[in-house]
């Protein structure tokens, strides 16, 4: 059961998210953005492009998903790793609440394997954390790339120094976590002794050992990411090209969609409704495009991976009990961990 401020902290998400996207649409009309969506001409191969482009990010985020469990050597198989990956999407679109993608991910794993469910939080977790490294190694990529392009961009330019300083944060974290000082016996010995999550801690460690001596696998894993990012940047770019909108160039596409997407990744509004929009209205404005453009680009990118969320909902019409299973383990999960 839901306690009461779950319950209220889920509608002012929602109501945060409608907020947001009544006020981009009305600026979108003021600025006649539907109007020229209907009566200009739209690049369809463009779109088309852009579409198979996010097709492919996604299904090599699932992929990378997939060998980071398999390098705990946990059972696991790769339509598996699909068939949960575009579920959790849709899950994490429709379910507001604390019951989201990752959760059923994890859940799905450890009832698979008993005993070994801090593992399979372990393995969602890692590809969270590859993902969103990625993502603001990405970023800074691209503030190199179009630095001077950016000298009128106000809030671009006051965004570096948080990008750069974050992704340094994240190197220096990862690089510590994966070395012997984090997983060594005295780390063991001091995590055994914290109460109550000594266990589980000490279990995570255990597992950071596990990827530690095996690699490989987060370098695949880190690789894919980087392949997935530069994939969603060219399908936005494609999309600005695709709809008449004024867009940024390709380099400045490499800061901007990472931002954005980190936006929209946080567990601010349902599915990142609204934040990655807002997100791209206001990056793309400080380049100096055209008003409500960097919305509609983005709504387009959404739309777009809305074919995932059909796919999501079809696994789970065709397993709809299975299914209901996994949540309710799943919202029982996130009661502990709350």
């Amino acid at each position: 059961m839901n306690s009461p401020h779950k319950k209220l902290l889920t509608l002012v998400k929602v109501a945060l998210a409608v907020a947001i996207l009544g006020f981009l649409l009305q600026r979108i009309q003021g600025a006649s953005g539907f109007e020229r969506l209907l009566s200009e001409p739209k690049d369809w191969w463009a779109l088309a492009l852009a579409q198979g482009l996010v097709l492919v990010a996604f299904s090599l985020s699932f992929v990378r998903w997939y060998l980071l469990v398999r390098g705990l050597d946990l059972e696991f198989h790769l339509r598996d790793a699909f068939r949960l990956g575009t579920l959790g999407f849709m899950l994490n679109q429709v379910s507001p609440g604390s019951v989201g993608g990752d959760l059923i991910k994890a859940v799905f794993i450890a009832r698979e394997q008993p005993g070994k469910r801090t593992e399979a939080v372990a393995t969602v977790l890692v590809d969270r954390v590859i993902g969103l490294y990625a993502m603001l190694l990405v970023a800074s990529l691209g503030l190199v790339l179009a630095g001077q392009t950016f000298d009128s961009a106000k809030l671009l330019s006051s965004l570096q120094t948080v990008v750069w300083s974050a992704a340094l944060c994240g190197t220096l974290g990862l690089t510590f976590v994966l070395s012997p000082l984090a997983t060594g016996k005295r780390a063991r010995a001091l995590a055994d002794r914290l109460p109550v999550i000594g266990h589980t801690v000490t279990r995570l460690i255990e597992a950071a050992d596990v990827y530690r001596s095996r690699r490989r696998y987060l370098f695949a894993g880190f690789g894919l990411a980087l392949t997935t990012h530069g994939l969603l940047i060219t399908a936005f770019w494609c999309i600005s090209h695709g709809l008449p909108v004024s867009g940024p160039t390709f380099a400045q596409n490499a800061s901007i969609v990472p931002i954005a997407l980190v936006a929209g990744a946080l567990p601010l509004t349902p599915g990142g409704l609204g934040a990655l929009e807002g997100s791209m209205e206001l990056l793309y404005t400080s380049i100096g495009a055209g008003k409500g453009d960097g919305t509609i680009a983005a709504l387009a990118y959404r739309a777009m991976t809305y074919l995932f969320a059909g796919i999501g909902a079809f696994y789970y019409f065709n397993a709809r009990k299975k299914v209901d299973e996994l949540m309710h383990d799943a919202e029982a999960l996130a009661e502990e961990t709350t």
